[in-house]
């Protein structure tokens, strides 16, 4: 494992004051979605950031980072807490270079082999005609051959493309395509047993703060395979991270008391929590 020095604290005028909202114990929140990128640390040192997942009711985080380092801080303050997933990107830049990019592959083989139990690869983000490529292709296999599941940020065309070319991959949907309607999101989960959905940053699952009915009933038809996702893209989306999980609760308090803890919380530990089962003998 890569051992990294803990990144400083914040001067004690900026520290985060640490307060769980009042319902927050019923509805507690593995968040799906979570990144420690470069351009937080200098506003959320660790200890900080902990803090707000602290504030927010998430009790368990999926993390990914540009670069990986962040998550690794984070992991080895909480490991019991973070659930690592190796991101591709060394450098914001990869995001758009990495389908094209050799030097990806023996970068993400490195780091699988340094002893982190990452579960699984990405956030990758993945175009229509892209997902035949050599390193999409590579990542795919290592995903597939090492149970990992690939967290995908794609809209429903180019992420069948990618389950065209591994099938037997496990997929986790990014923001359930971003803008993909109800009806494609159903379509997809209908076609492919072996797709989650997070959703974060959609914002149209409970617009105004009221659960809309078409997201309800898919919720209802699919409830072992939706997640919470907030997406700390950018270090905005931290500070905010408490005020979004509040919003988030109002709306899963909309659903049956069952089906709103199996999103909050079941679903992705089930499917995140737990390291991968042995592979079968060669």
């Amino acid at each position: 494992m890569v051992l990294l020095a803990a990144v400083p604290l914040l001067p004690a005028p900026l520290a985060v004051v640490v307060a769980n909202g009042p319902d927050d114990d019923d509805l507690p929140i593995f968040d799906a979605h979570i990144h420690y990128n470069r351009d937080a640390w200098g506003l959320y040192g660790v200890d900080d950031a902990l803090a707000l997942l602290d504030q927010a009711g998430v009790r368990r985080a999926f993390v990914s980072s540009t670069p990986d380092d962040g998550t690794l801080l984070l992991y080895q303050r909480a490991p019991d807490r973070i659930v690592p997933s190796l991101r591709l990107y060394r450098t914001p830049a990869d995001q758009v270079t990495w389908t094209r990019d050799g030097s990806i592959l023996p970068y993400v083989a490195e780091r699988l082999g340094d002893g982190t139990p990452y579960r699984g690869l990405g956030e990758l983000h993945l175009l229509p005609g892209q997902a035949g490529a050599g390193v999409p292709r590579g990542i795919a296999a290592l995903a597939a051959n090492q149970q990992l599941v690939l967290h995908t940020h794609a809209g429903a065309v180019a992420l069948e493309e990618l389950l065209a070319v591994r099938p037997d991959i496990t997929v986790l949907w990014a923001h359930a395509g971003l803008t993909e309607p109800p009806a494609t999101v159903e379509r997809v989960l209908a076609a492919h047993p072996n797709v989650w959905v997070e959703l974060a940053l959609r914002t149209d699952v409970a617009p105004g703060g009221r659960l809309d009915p078409r997201w309800a009933a898919l919720f209802a038809r699919y409830p072992d395979r939706f997640m919470i996702g907030t997406d700390t893209w950018v270090p905005a989306q931290w500070t905010r991270l408490p005020q979004l999980m509040s919003a988030v609760r109002g709306w899963l308090r909309q659903l049956p008391p069952e089906l709103g803890v199996a999103i909050a919380s079941t679903n992705a530990e089930r499917l995140l929590g737990s390291p991968p089962p042995p592979a079968p003998p060669a």
